[in-house]
């Protein structure tokens, strides 16, 4: 529902019969007689988002507590209102993958990313709260149940929506009322911490009772330690299910995205090559297997994914050959890709840094772009002619491989000058967007120049923005590719009416950078005064942070310490040069 920022009126104050209405609504809702507000005056505005209108209802602090669809009577609460009240709503609990690099980035929750035994009260209709299996107290997103949660006792294999996600704690609600506030420690935690110092205080051998201590207090409350024994087993070791679903993700990436994938191949191949690859990044290979899922063996692994419709196989027993894979299946229409191990997944850490080095080149953290292009009319067609995997974005050297295939199969190449090319009808109505150009240019072009055209007239151009960590991790800066040309930041210094220079600095919020930390930031290194504003940017408003001073290259040199290069900002000085005498 906040995928966007939504567009919002002014607050206004509840009357206080108004309050009291609203707080027996959330009460009968929730069946929680004892619940109300944290608050005596409640404030309420109307917003409008991408898709639905509603209310907003926020505390003395304007921090949101609930909200609500314009023409539905159901109240949602948002997670900070579920922080400071554990018992709010029924709690679904899944992995940490599943909520960073699904929920994070506005999915919802599969039914095979669940983990059961689930509440009874979670029916079909039902608002209910996701956590993290190690927190399970906090929630993180909240949202409606699709399915009939407690029949199901085993959900591996299993496909549909569990939870529609409606809110959650990284999407543009609780931005957009400036709220910073971060999920609570929880009691798991804490524990953790206390036993970490008291194991370091000499007490580690109390963790491991003796037979005939186990036998004193067989019938009494368990012991501190072994609580401590039960949270590392916890801690330190995966389920079979978040093994099961490791693969599983590894799976659909092999299938979707994987374009090193030739088949027919071996059973063993198919594993070694491509499964154990294309497992997410900072996997271990030695806790994450087939050996340790609940299928053991490769080849009932395989076999289930035959039965699901995933895999065509031939062979008997253990010699299995992948003979086709199918991509129309729905798990993959719509699968995201996500950084993997590749193959650098050496156990040896000074191999592995050493393959990195080679593979990377330059592990400087920092931001990196990945421009992506999304067929459209055209691209479409010639994407299926080439037998493309079927995905919504593709990088350049995909397309550029895509056109290669297309050219190889219909012999376009000129026998006299392998450097060009004799089109067909498709590309060149490609490379032609003008009717009257497919009919008088000239079929025999050059190979080299028709690559540019073929993107700029039949695909729209994405990118995806990623923060390079010093661990080489690629974390993703926004849920999905977004619109257009590579954001650049823009600085301008100027003079302002009464002779007053200024340093503006916009576009930089999509880098993930708050406009008041940015200010303060700003403030101290140019030892100026500085203001937020907002200017409207390709039709959409934006910040804009102004200091008094010509800083350009001073900012610069800050947005390089961030990540940012001089590539993508862009930096202009008005200030005319003073006339010599």
């Amino acid at each position: 529902m906040f995928k966007k920022e939504p567009h919002i009126k002014a607050l206004s104050n509840l009357k206080n019969s108004e309050r009291k209405k609203l707080q027996e609504r959330c009460r009968v809702q929730t069946g929680l007689e004892e619940y109300s507000f944290n608050s005596n005056t409640i404030k309420q505005t109307n917003f409008k988002g991408v898709t639905t209108l509603g209310t907003i209802y926020t505390n003395e602090t304007n921090a949101p507590i609930w909200f609500k669809e314009k023409h539905d009577d159901t109240m949602y609460p948002t997670v900070i209102t579920c922080w400071e009240n554990r018992n709010l709503l029924p709690i679904v609990l899944t992995h940490t993958i599943v909520i960073e690099d699904h929920i994070y980035n506005g999915a919802n929750l599969m039914i095979s990313g669940t983990l059961p035994p689930f509440d009874e009260k979670l029916k079909i209709g039902t608002v209910c709260g996701i956590a993290n299996r190690f927190d399970p107290d906090v929630v993180i997103a909240v949202g409606v149940v699709k399915m009939d949660l407690p029949s199901f006792s085993r959900v591996i294999g299993q496909t549909g929506v569990a939870v529609q996600v409606v809110h959650q704690y990284n999407d543009e609600l609780l931005k957009l009322f400036k709220v910073h506030d971060e999920p609570p420690k929880t009691e798991l935690e804490v524990d953790i911490e206390t036993s970490d110092s008291e194991l370091e205080a000499d007490e580690i051998d109390e963790v491991e009772p003796s037979e005939a201590d186990t036998d004193d207090h067989a019938h009494n409350e368990p012991v501190k330690e072994q609580t401590v024994d039960d949270i590392a087993v916890v801690l330190d070791s995966l389920s079979v299910e978040d093994i099961d679903y490791f693969i599983t993700r590894a799976l659909f990436y092999t299938i979707s995205q994987d374009t090193s994938l030739e088949t027919p191949i071996s059973a063993s191949n198919f594993v070694s090559n491509h499964i154990n690859h294309n497992l997410p990044k900072g996997t271990n290979l030695t806790e994450v297997n087939i050996k340790k899922s609940s299928w053991k063996k490769t080849a009932k692994f395989l076999k289930h994914f035959e039965k699901e419709g995933f895999l065509k196989l031939k062979g008997k027993g253990d010699d299995l050959t992948i003979v086709s894979t199918n991509k129309s299946k729905d798990e993959l229409k719509n699968f995201l890709p996500y950084p993997i191990i590749g193959t650098q997944s050496s156990t040896s850490s000074s191999t592995k840094e050493g393959s990195q080095k080679k593979t990377n080149g330059n592990n400087t953290p920092g931001i990196e772009i990945v421009s992506l292009y999304k067929p459209v009319n055209l691209g479409k067609e010639l994407a299926m002619l080439a037998k493309l995997p079927s995905q919504p974005f593709y990088t350049e050297m995909e397309v550029k491989e895509c056109v290669n295939n297309y050219i190889a199969s219909k012999n376009m190449v000129d026998n006299k000058d392998k450097k060009m090319l004799v089109l067909d009808d498709l590309l060149m109505a490609m490379v032609y967007k003008k009717k009257e150009d497919q009919a008088t240019k000239d079929r025999r072009v050059s190979r080299a120049s028709i690559l540019e055209p073929i993107l700029k007239n039949n695909f729209n151009k994405n990118y995806h923005l990623y923060r390079k960590t010093q661990k080489n991790e690629h974390l993703a800066l926004t849920k999905t590719p977004l619109k257009g040309d590579p954001p650049r930041v823009k600085i301008v210094t100027e003079m302002k009416i009464g002779r007053k220079v200024v340093t503006k600095i916009s576009n930089f919020e999509v880098f993930k950078i708050d406009p008041e930390d940015f200010a303060a930031d700003i403030r101290k290194k140019c030892s100026g005064s500085t203001t937020i504003g907002e200017v409207t940017a390709g039709g959409k408003k934006t910040a804009e942070v102004q200091v008094q001073g010509p800083h350009g290259p001073l900012i610069m040199e800050y947005l390089n310490s961030l990540g940012i290069p001089n590539k993508w900002i862009d930096f202009e000085n008005k200030l005319k040069n003073k006339k010599k005498r």
